[in-house]
């Protein structure tokens, strides 16, 4: 397979050194107060040697039934659909802002408005040294991370079962059901991540008609959060930990994978194959997903996702200058 220099198209603001990991940016306990060790020059681009593994449209669908949570035919994908306001929290503070503008970037990149200063956080990263035991008081702290029942996709019981379990990474999100009036009678509004300002508290009724190329609804995530086990991170890059976060918060990967049947690399097999042996940042699948869940309309149905994934993967060839494979229409 023919191996070409491409250049990733997320503009990065991180001024970590090449060799940097999670583990020499975060201090010592005894050192919490000190400054972090002297970072290279701002890197503006990535420059990766990369090389095309998506041999056609199979490893695609492939990969997208694999990765990310099954949805029915008519039902939309729930995402942003504002500007993404990035936090992270349990690592050195320099190190965290950088995580937080790479992950931004990434926003930046799928289309998102760019958030305001001083905006509230509604990306939320958590790095905890004992998560299981840490989380009961993080949450009793700031419940709106946890928020409503009814406005989660995972109950209490599944989040502390998944942390007990000891998983490197528990994700949750928030949505509500939006028309373009509006949330609909089903969401609790106010403000869900109690940080401040998210969600107006609308009531507008669901409407009873369907259209049948696209859905009268949208879902809208409203606050996503991403918690790590802080002992799982060894030899972890601060940009691996930023894309795999951003993946997570941004898309919608499944709570358990098979990593097993995976059609093509990506990034979110990091804690199965290891920091060493995982792609650096997100590979050409990642990032065409990720552009293909925002190049679909609000109320698309989720059966569009492969069309708009493979166009972005068609883009990405366009913009590199590389012939992409044949694309063939999966079975089914």
């Amino acid at each position: 397979m023919r191996k070409t220099v491409t250049r990733a198209t997320l503009a990065v603001m991180l001024t970590i050194a090449a060799g940097a990991t999670l583990a020499q940016a975060a201090p010592a306990p005894s050192q919490a107060g000190a400054p972090p060790a002297a970072a290279e020059p701002a890197v503006n681009e990535i420059e990766v040697l990369g090389e095309r593994r998506l041999e056609d449209g199979e490893e695609v669908f492939q990969n997208l039934r694999v990765l990310t949570e099954p949805r029915a035919f008519n039902e939309p994908v729930p995402r942003f659909h504002g500007a993404v306001c990035a936090r992270v929290a349990g690592i050195d503070a320099k190190a965290a802002r950088l995580v937080e503008a790479r992950i931004n970037a990434v926003a930046d990149y799928v289309g998102l408005p760019r958030p305001k200063e001083g905006c509230k956080a509604n990306a939320v990263v958590l790095i905890l040294d004992k998560p299981a035991d840490t989380f009961e008081a993080v949450i009793e702290k700031r419940f709106g991370l946890i928020g409503q029942s009814q406005n989660r996709d995972l109950t209490m019981n599944t989040i502390r079962a998944d942390l007990a379990a000891g998983k490197p990474l528990v994700a949750w999100n928030q949505t509500s059901e939006r028309n373009y009036d509006g949330a609909t009678a089903t969401d609790s509004g106010g403000d869900p991540a109690g940080l401040g300002g998210i969600g107006e508290g609308l009531t507008v009724m669901r409407t009873t008609m369907t259209g049948r190329l696209r859905s009268t609804i949208f879902v809208a995530k409203d606050v996503s959060v991403v918690v790590f086990d802080a002992r799982q991170l060894k030899d972890v890059h601060p940009i691996q930990l930023a894309d795999i976060a951003a993946l997570y918060l941004l898309g919608n990967p499944r709570r358990n994978i098979d990593f097993d049947s995976l059609g093509t690399s990506s990034l979110l097999a990091l804690f199965r194959n290891g920091p060493k042996n995982s792609p650096i940042e997100m590979t050409d699948f990642d990032r065409a997903y990720l552009k293909g869940v925002y190049s679909l309309r609000p109320n698309d149905f989720s059966n569009r996702l492969y069309r708009t994934v493979t166009a972005a993967y068609e883009d990405q060839c366009v913009e590199e200058g590389v012939p992409c494979p044949p694309q063939a229409k999966p079975e089914g």
